[in-house]
């Protein structure tokens, strides 16, 4: 009887492990997804910064698959969000020192991620090894 409880807790312990794992990736998969976006925004203030003139004209994404044309009317600043509601000025350089410490902080989370991963892949292999042997008893 004891072995039957022992199987059923270490049952629920690999579902929960499992559901833990399921968890991480799909934020790894946010992190992952929101640092290419980053990246993608520093290369575009990078390449703002390397030669665009004011009247130049640029497509800006609006959602999906849609943009807009524009006129640049200011070369030197850019309008960063950084909350939903809070938008602010900065210089481009300004601008970059913000998305490289962005990409630093995504880059931790995916390192943390990655390492809490790792350790709940150790922890299923140790209980699924447990439930099978209870199996074979």
């Amino acid at each position: 009887m004891q072995s039957s409880e022992q199987y059923q807790e270490q049952a629920m312990k690999f579902r929960y492990l499992k559901e833990q794992r399921d968890m991480f990736q799909n934020q790894l998969e946010i992190i992952n997804a929101s640092l290419g976006n980053v990246l993608n925004t520093k290369k575009t203030v990078e390449n703002l910064k390397q030669g665009v003139n004011e009247g130049d004209e640029i497509l800006i994404p609006i959602g999906g698959l849609v943009y807009l044309k524009a006129d640049i009317k200011e070369t030197e600043k850019v309008l960063l969000g950084v909350t939903q509601d809070v938008i602010i000025e900065k210089s481009l350089d300004e601008t970059l020192e913000f998305l490289t410490n962005l990409i630093e902080q995504h880059n931790k989370q995916i390192q943390f991620l990655s390492q809490q991963l790792q350790n709940l892949e150790v922890n299923l292999q140790e209980v699924s090894q447990l439930l099978q042997s209870y199996m074979k008893s």
